[in-house]
């Protein structure tokens, strides 16, 4: 499981050259890590990925230098875009490089798809939780939970008289 958000960006100077920095943050099976990418970093991405998957909308490029506005909206198109890959059937890995990711080199992960000139990882989108309310019981609070005890009557509780309704 992976998830991608672009939560900020910053304007970095030196040498005389000043450039925004987009922070990645990515999120792959409980662990976490972040990557500052600059927009030809993105671009060169979609370059690469464009020839061997549909990809969704690139934000195009823009001329105005350090304008907040547009360094704003350009951050959510990005944001979208790494997550309208993420959504794909196949995620090459190419994006998983961009990323930072690294994958075990066994089964599906090393299959290639019919079509596409690089291997490529195939995965279906899943829930994590991190523990089993009903299995755990939360001894800290003198007030009752609320949600757990409405979750637990609404899926293990019955009345009698639908139940009775049920045998006729």
């Amino acid at each position: 499981m992976i998830r991608v958000s672009i939560p900020s960006y910053q304007k970095v100077e030196g040498n005389g050259d000043s450039y925004t920095a987009y922070r990645v943050d990515v999120f792959q099976s409980g662990s976490y890590h972040t990557l500052h990418k600059r927009y030809s970093e993105f671009e060169e991405l979609h370059k690469q990925l464009k020839k061997i998957i549909v990809t969704p909308e690139f934000p195009p490029k823009k001329v105005l230098k350090f304008n907040q506005k547009i360094v704003e909206q350009r951050r959510v198109a990005l944001e979208a875009y790494l997550q309208g890959i993420l959504e794909g059937e196949t995620i090459p890995r190419s994006f998983l490089k961009f990323l930072d990711v690294h994958l075990p080199r066994s089964g599906s992960f090393d299959s290639l798809d019919v079509g596409l000139s690089e291997p490529t990882v195939t995965h279906q989108p899943m829930i994590g939780f991190t523990k089993d309310s009903f299995l755990q019981q939360n001894y800290r609070s003198v007030l009752p939970d609320i949600v757990s005890q409405g979750v637990q009557n609404g899926l293990y509780s019955f009345h009698q008289e639908d139940f009775l309704g049920l045998v006729r």
